[in-house]
C-alpha cells in the first residue's frame, strides 16, 4: 500500500484531561496522534482543557509509557495562560475583591502557591488562578462536564496587575478562544475530540479554516439498546449538534447505521475503526499457559465482571487447576473482592490492580475474556489478537462481532449467557490445539486491522471535510402542511373511486391503506448547496419492535417547497409515520400520523 499522506495543517486533539492511567478511549486518542505522525506527515498536539496541578508529572508518566513520544506536546489551557496571558488586551475595570471570601489556598506539588478558592454567598464557588509571582490571571466558577446549566457564568480575565481585561459568559467561549488563540487566521486547523462531555463546547465553530472532529467511543443509547432506545442525556446533547461537525465518526457500522435511522445519515457521518499496532514479540517466547485466562479491563459496572467471576466458578468444576487474572482498577474493586472470597475462588481468581504491562500477560494466556454490557469498539480485545490470545466475548453492541468470527478468532457468546461463557473457556482450557489455531488466527485477524487502512480511512474523512466545508447547510425552520390524510383502500385499482375528505382519519376498517398529500415548506441556507442536494425520506417505524419500513414517495420541488404524496401501506402493528429531511449534513423530521389499536390520529391528537 502506498504511505498516504494527510491534509497539511494544525492537528488538536482536545479532552478535559489525559490521566497516565487512562482507560481505552484515551488509549486510542494517543494511539491515533502516533500514528498520524509516525505515517500521515503531520505534527498533532494534545490538548487538555481542566486545571491540573500536576500536568508536567502526567506529561512525564505518559512519556515513560511510551503513549506520548517526546516530539508531541501536551499543551494545557490553564498553563498556557498562565505564562503567556491574555495578550494586549487592556484594563477594562477593576476586579472584586474576593479575600473575605477566601475558603482555601491551593498548592501545586511544589508547594508553590497555586489557586485561591473563594465561597461568596448565595454563589458557586469561586476558581481564581495564579501566576508563578502569586498574581491571579483566571477567575472561574466551579462547573460541572455533565449539567449544562452550569457552563454559562461569569469568567474574568486578568492581567499582570490583577487589572480585569476581559470578560467571558460561557466556558465554551473560554475553549474556543484557547483554539482560535492557537490557530493562525490564514492556518488551517483539525480540531478533534473523542470525549462527548467536550462536544457541546466546541460545536459548532464557524470559522472556514477549522475542522472540528468528533470520534464516539462508547454506545449512545441505553438498554434495551436498540436504535431507538432512549438516549443518556450527554449523548442526545452530542447528537442533537451532528448537523454542527465537519465529521462525526464511529467505530462501526453498525453504530453509524443505528445513529442515521435515529436522526438521519447526513454526509458528514463516517466509519474508522480503531487499529492494531501489532506489538513485538517476546524476545524469548514462552509457551501459552493451558490453564490461564486473562482479563484487563476498568473494574466499572460496564464491564460486569461479577459475569466472569461466576462463570469461572463453573469452570473450576470441569478446570480445578484453572485460573484468571483480572488487572485494573476502578470503584468496584471492592465488590469483585467480596464476590471472588464469597464464591471461595481466592486461590484461582486475583485482582491485579492497574499495571501498565498488563498486555504482556496476553502473550501467555490461553485466553481473553470479556463480560462488558457495552462497548463502542474495545481497544483491549484488538490487543489481545495482536498478541495471538483467542478472546471469549460477549456479542453486545458493539465491537466484537465486527472483529471476531465465532468459533474462528475466539467465540461470541449471547449478553449474559453465563454458562456458555464458562463451556467456552473449558473448550479452551481443554485443549492447547484449539487455542494455537485460535490464536494463529486472531494474529491473522489482527494484521488485517493495522495502522496502514486506518490512515487511510482518516485521510478520506479530512479531505472530505474540507471538500465539504463550503458545501454545509443550515435548516432555520421547516413544517409540513398536510392538504390530504385518509383512508383509502389498499386495492390500487380502487383507490381512485374513494371519496370523502381531504383530511379523516380514525378507526381502520377493512383492507385499508393511508393516503397522504401536502407541501414541504422549508427555510434553510447555504452558501454552497442547492435544493437539489435534498432527500426525503417516508417510514413507519412500530413501538415494540422498532422495525423501520420505508414507505415510497413522490416529490415535487417548487422554490423552497417541497410537494408530497404517497400512499403507505398500514403497518400490522401500531406505529408512527415519520417524515425526514437530509440536506448534506443538515436534518429535519416529523410524524405525520401515529397508528394507535387499530386507529390513525394526527400525532397531537390524545
Amino acid at each position: 500500500m502506498m504511505p498516504t499522506e494527510l491534509p497539511q495543517g494544525r492537528y488538536l486533539s482536545c479532552a478535559f484531561a489525559v490521566p497516565a492511567d487512562a482507560g481505552g478511549q484515551t488509549r486510542a486518542m494517543l494511539m491515533r496522534n502516533r500514528i498520524f505522525a509516525q505515517a500521515g506527515g503531520v505534527r498533532p498536539e494534545v490538548l487538555t482543557l481542566g486545571p491540573a496541578v500536576d500536568h508536567a508529572e502526567r506529561r512525564e508518566r505518559l512519556r515513560e509509557q511510551g503513549l506520548l513520544p517526546a516530539d508531541m506536546p501536551l499543551l494545557n489551557l490553564y498553563e498556557h495562560y498562565r505564562t503567556r496571558g491574555w495578550g494586549n488586551q487592556g484594563p477594562i475595570g477593576e476586579a472584586e475583591d474576593l479575600g473575605r471570601h477566601l475558603f482555601r489556598e491551593d498548592a501545586d506539588h511544589a508547594g508553590a502557591h497555586w489557586r485561591n478558592v473563594y465561597k461568596p454567598p448565595d454563589s458557586r464557588p469561586i476558581f481564581e488562578y495564579l501566576r508563578e509571582d502569586g498574581s491571579p490571571y483566571l477567575r472561574i466558577p466551579r462547573f460541572s462536564k455533565v449539567y449544562g446549566w452550569t457552563w454559562r457564568c461569569q469568567i474574568q480575565l486578568l492581567g499582570p496587575a490583577g487589572a480585569l481585561v476581559g470578560e467571558l459568559t460561557s466556558v465554551s467561549q473560554l475553549f474556543r478562544r484557547w483554539i482560535r488563540d492557537l490557530v493562525a487566521e490564514d492556518e488551517r486547523a483539525f480540531v478533534f475530540t473523542d470525549s462527548r462531555y467536550v462536544v457541546p463546547h466546541l460545536v459548532p465553530m464557524t470559522a472556514g479554516r477549522i475542522h472540528v472532529i468528533y470520534l464516539m467511543h462508547n454506545i449512545h443509547v441505553s438498554a434495551p439498546r436498540r436504535w431507538d432506545s432512549p438516549l443518556n442525556p450527554v449523548y442526545k446533547r452530542v447528537l442533537n449538534r451532528i448537523d454542527g461537525m465537519d465529521a462525526m465518526v464511529t467505530l462501526t457500522e453498525r453504530q453509524r447505521d443505528d445513529i442515521a435511522a435515529r436522526r438521519g445519515r447526513t454526509s458528514n457521518m463516517f466509519v474508522v475503526p480503531n487499529p492494531v499496532v501489532m506489538p513485538a514479540p517476546p524476545g524469548q517466547p514462552a509457551p501459552r499457559e493451558p490453564r490461564r485466562v486473562t482479563i484487563v479491563a476498568r473494574l466499572e459496572k460496564q464491564k460486569r465482571l461479577t459475569h466472569a467471576i461466576r462463570a469461572f466458578r463453573l469452570v473450576l468444576d470441569a478446570v480445578p487447576d484453572a485460573r484468571l487474572d483480572i488487572y485494573g482498577a476502578g470503584s468496584e474493586q471492592e465488590r469483585l473482592a467480596a464476590e471472588i472470597e464469597s464464591l471461595g475462588l481466592g486461590a484461582s481468581v486475583v485482582l491485579r490492580g492497574f499495571d501498565p504491562r498488563a498486555s504482556e500477560a496476553l502473550w501467555t494466556s490461553s485466553a481473553f475474556l470479556m463480560t462488558s454490557s457495552f462497548e463502542g469498539y474495545p481497544l483491549a480485545t484488538l490487543e489481545s489478537m495482536s498478541r495471538g490470545c483467542p478472546v471469549v466475548s460477549y456479542d453486545i453492541r458493539y465491537g466484537p462481532r465486527e472483529q471476531i468470527t465465532d468459533g474462528v478468532e475466539g467465540y461470541l457468546v449471547p449478553p449474559g449467557d453465563i454458562g456458555l461463557l464458562a463451556q467456552r473457556m473449558i473448550e479452551l482450557l481443554r485443549s492447547p490445539e484449539l487455542v494455537q489455531r485460535m490464536s494463529a488466527a486472531a494474529s491473522r485477524r489482527a494484521e488485517q486491522l493495522g495502522p496502514d487502512q486506518f490512515l487511510a480511512r482518516w485521510n478520506g474523512v479530512l479531505r472530505s471535510a474540507i471538500e465539504h466545508k463550503p458545501l454545509r447547510t443550515r435548516i432555520d425552520a421547516a413544517e409540513f402542511v398536510p392538504s390530504r390524510l385518509r383512508l383509502v383502500s389498499a386495492n390500487p385499482l380502487r383507490q381512485r373511486l374513494q371519496r370523502g375528505p381531504e383530511i379523516a382519519l380514525g378507526r381502520i376498517a377493512g383492507n385499508a391503506a393511508l393516503e397522504l398529500a401536502g407541501v414541504l415548506k422549508l427555510d434553510a441556507q447555504s452558501s454552497g448547496s442547492g435544493l437539489d442536494a435534498v432527500e426525503l425520506a417516508l417510514d413507519w417505524i412500530e413501538r415494540e419492535s422498532g422495525a423501520l419500513t420505508e414507505s415510497p414517495l413522490t416529490v415535487k420541488r417548487a422554490g423552497d417547497s417541497f410537494h408530497l404524496r404517497a400512499i403507505p401501506p398500514l403497518p400490522a402493528a401500531d406505529a408512527r409515520l415519520r417524515l425526514r429531511l437530509t440536506w448534506r449534513n443538515s436534518t429535519w423530521e416529523t410524524d405525520v400520523v401515529r397508528l394507535d389499536d387499530g386507529a390513525l390520529r394526527r400525532p397531537d391528537e390524545a
